[in-house]
């Protein structure tokens, strides 16, 4: 009975304190080499990974409030806030207006004694629960002026972050966006092309969720959280290196904040060896006969020396030194045939 071999696999640990950081300062982007190529990979699977939730929810605090009412401008730092610190930097730089977050409601809340109007950019808008880049204006209710969010708060943008990696980007994840129609004009027919828009990290390797707090580190499993396998119909022949990015559901590189260490294991999957018995008989044939016509250009030199020879000594067929190596190479011939291509016990 033949032994048949099961798939070889190989594990791949990735660390960015590895990276050059003289050429990759941050650890979003960082390309890193192996030891030794591995060859003939068909899938590879995330065992693990650790990367920092250090992404702030308010990236560019600049100009986030407009109130034109009192032609003001409201900036505030960048930073992950809660509910509750947003509503503190707010009613600091806002001044006269007040910020509360509404724990019943879910809702942030606006107030003043005089009426007053709101513009909120479309990133602060979306995190404060208001539409973006339309004129609000307060209302009188219990004696003063309110103006309250009109949606809950999104305060993790980052919920769902994307493990890109160059050379292991794969097809088979599928990813939803909206539908964008553009119209083409083919000389005289007007095409009408339709996209989905927002899938720009379609081909990424893996997508991870984000279920942890501003500031703490998320180590993923795949036996905790959820299996991710990336499957390629061609293996990859030949895997040197490793050109890796973070990225956010946008396909823009994550702003780790200077918190730039994160890793992850990778498990390659090699493609399976090919027994006997799954050799392609042709082949087989194809192997035996170029062996035999080898063996017989052996013995056909072999002969042709031992002529020459004789003819130079007088009709005698002495054992010189290429008559040896030639029977020599004959004789390995053989049992190389016999080794490969006799048969089965």
């Amino acid at each position: 009975m033949n032994y048949t071999p099961t798939a070889p696999t190989r594990l791949l640990f990735v660390d960015s304190a590895n990276r050059d950081v003289q050429l990759f300062p941050s650890g979003n982007s960082y390309t890193l080499h192996l030891t030794r190529p591995i060859r003939n990979v068909e899938r590879v699977d995330l065992v693990s990974a650790r990367v920092p939730n250090t992404m702030y929810n308010v990236t560019a605090g600049a100009n986030v409030l407009q109130i034109p009412s009192a032609s003001q401008t409201v900036s505030i730092p960048p930073g992950f806030y809660s509910v509750y610190d947003l509503a503190t930097a707010l009613t600091t730089a806002a001044a006269p207006l007040t910020v509360t977050y509404l724990a019943w409601a879910g809702k942030f809340l606006f107030s003043s004694q005089t009426a007053f109007t709101l513009v909120f950019s479309s990133a602060f808008g979306a995190l404060m629960g208001f539409p973006s880049g339309k004129t609000l204006t307060s209302s009188l209710e219990s004696g003063q002026q309110v103006l309250m969010a009109t949606s809950l708060p999104h305060m993790n943008p980052n919920d769902q972050i994307f493990l890109d990696i160059d050379e292991l980007k794969t097809p088979a994840h599928v990813y939803t966006g909206g539908l964008t129609t553009v119209q083409n004009q083919v000389g005289s027919q007007s095409l009408t092309q339709v996209t989905v828009t927002g899938a720009n990290t379609e081909r990424a390797f893996a997508p991870i969720t984000m279920d942890v707090g501003t500031g703490c580190m998320k180590h993923f499993s795949e036996n905790r959280d959820y299996s991710i396998s990336a499957f390629y119909p061609e293996p990859i022949n030949s895997l040197q290196r490793l050109t890796i990015r973070w990225l956010d559901a946008s396909g823009t590189p994550l702003n780790f904040n200077g918190a730039d260490w994160n890793s992850f294991i990778l498990r390659l999957h090699l493609r399976e060896t090919v027994t006997e018995e799954e050799e392609d008989p042709l082949e087989k044939r194809v192997a035996q006969l170029e062996i035999l016509r080898m063996v017989e250009d052996v013995n056909r030199q072999a002969a042709q020396q031992e002529k020459r020879a004789a003819k130079q000594t007088g009709g005698r067929t002495p054992f010189g030194k290429w008559t040896v190596i030639l029977m020599a190479l004959a004789a390995v011939l053989g049992y190389v045939l016999y080794k490969n291509f006799r048969p089965p016990a």
